[in-house]
């Protein structure tokens, strides 16, 4: 029977933690919040290469072991899959830049590699290239595309831009997707597809594929770009400015993603900032200059005349305003500030939940609503951020907890589910949920739809 010893044979005794380390203890205490999950997790795994990856998920599998699959620092992309005894895999080793083609556009990476880390790359080569970044600067890439996650340059469609990978399966092969699949291929990193089916999007957000390596689309410097901000007095004004956007949005006039932000999230994330109005939008125009020139003029006469809706003076928020000055470096292809936490509550640490509907007035007065009628009743003020994306319009919002009180994440795993509830009432379907709720589904439901899809796919992996 296979036993931890053997994981210090594949991987070295310096990487393998166990019962009693600070490594485990740390790991095991960050990545617990897990309403209705229970893993005893036996060891943390530290692989260096694809193969001690590879060696580590056969050997989970094979002794029946949930694997909690970590990135690094930052809790984004992390995916747990099974109950009972557990190995986490942390990746964190796994930084390497593997290929730069500025010709191209693209970079061939391992899971490990940071936000922070890629921008500094492309700095320190002196680079015309952009990343686009979560506002944690510490997450994985290949964390945020695993986790459906969005940016804000005109490549903030993570998953849209992953182009091929190299997963390791249950059952302990490699395989590399896409056009990976050819020996000497040379469009691995610029044609996503194959012949057959598109197998990528079976590793999101599932925890059943481990990330080695993947490539990524990345966004070149542009002749000229500006920003934009508008100050909305409130949910109505929101509704309409959201109705105008959507043409130009469409036209890709504003092809960079449409920030909306509540006063509450601003200030709650940034306690220092003057007060701001109940609303915030910020975005860019990027191009040849005379086409920035034009465009912009073009979205002001569109906004001109919307009731609630202000043109702010960008260059007096961004020395004044963290929250502008950080939005506008992620819309200029730069890492964010730090992870999303709040230090003006009580309660810091936050989970999330992403919801999508269509880019209409309709739905962003639903989405405010639904979301306002939860959170008020439980005296958790709105910490939420609209994001115009490609067709979408998503709504990520922030349900603050305590993560050492039972009650209070109870609490939290409760609220995510009324809110589902509610949204889909309005036709509103949850995107993507932060690591803390992620099994909310499956656990509470263990004959859903998504369960037994999800069961159906393990056994052909593993078969």
């Amino acid at each position: 029977m296979a036993t931890i010893a053997d994981l210090r044979l594949v991987v070295g005794n310096d990487h393998v933690h166990t019962s009693g380390d600070e490594t485990l203890t740390r790991l095991a205490t960050r990545f617990a919040v897990h309403p209705g999950v229970a893993v005893d997790f036996k060891a943390a795994v530290v692989p260096g290469n694809a193969e001690e990856v590879r060696q580590v998920v056969a050997f989970a599998h094979r002794a029946g072991m949930a694997l909690l699959t970590v990135f690094g620092a930052s809790p984004i992309g992390a995916c747990l899959y099974g109950e009972g005894e557990g190995l986490i895999l942390d990746l964190s080793r796994m930084n390497r830049i593997l290929e730069t083609d500025v010709a191209n556009g693209y970079v061939r990476i391992e899971p490990g590699v940071t936000y922070a880390q890629l921008a500094a790359h492309f700095a320190s080569e002196g680079l015309p290239l952009w990343v686009d970044s979560e506002r944690d600067p510490d997450a994985s890439i290949a964390g945020s595309v695993m986790a459906k996650g969005i940016g804000f340059t005109p490549y903030g469609d993570h998953a849209l831009v992953q182009c091929g990978a190299e997963f390791a399966l249950p059952y302990g092969e490699l395989v590399r997707t896409g056009m990976g699949a050819m020996p000497g291929s040379t469009t691995w990193q610029v044609y996503k597809y194959a012949l057959g089916p598109y197998a990528d999007g079976l590793s999101i957000q599932s925890g059943l594929m481990v990330p080695t390596q993947m490539g990524l689309w990345v966004m070149g410097e542009v002749p000229a770009k500006e920003l934009l901000v508008f100050d909305i007095a409130d949910e109505a004004a929101v509704a309409n400015l959201v109705e105008v956007l959507r043409a130009p949005k469409f036209a890709h006039m504003l092809p960079g993603t449409i920030s909306i932000t509540s006063s509450e999230f601003d200030a709650a994330r940034h306690p220092g900032d003057p007060t701001g109005p109940a609303w915030r939008l910020v975005t860019a125009l990027y191009g040849l200059p005379r086409v920035v020139e034009l465009t912009k003029v073009a979205v002001m006469g569109m906004v001109a005349n919307l009731a609630g809706v202000t043109t702010a003076k960008t260059d007096r928020l961004v020395s004044t305003a963290t929250s502008v000055r950080e939005r506008g470096a992620l819309l200029f292809g730069q890492p964010g500030l730090g992870a999303v936490t709040f230090p003006a509550l009580a309660k810091g640490k936050a989970a999330s939940l992403t919801f999508v509907a269509p880019i209409e007035d309709r739905f962003a007065q639903e989405l405010i609503e639904r979301a306002s009628a939860v959170t008020t009743h439980l005296g958790l003020p709105l910490l939420c951020e609209f994001a115009l994306v490609g067709r979408a319009l998503l709504l990520h919002l922030h349900l603050p907890f305590d993560a050492a009180d039972p009650a209070s994440v109870e609490q939290l795993a409760a609220v995510a589910r009324q809110l589902t509830a509610s949204m889909q009432e309005a036709g509103i379907g949850l995107a993507a949920q932060s690591f803390e709720l992620a099994h909310l589904g499956l656990v509470h439901k263990p004959d859903s739809g998504l369960a037994m899809l999800e069961d159906r796919i393990v056994q052909a992996l593993c078969s």
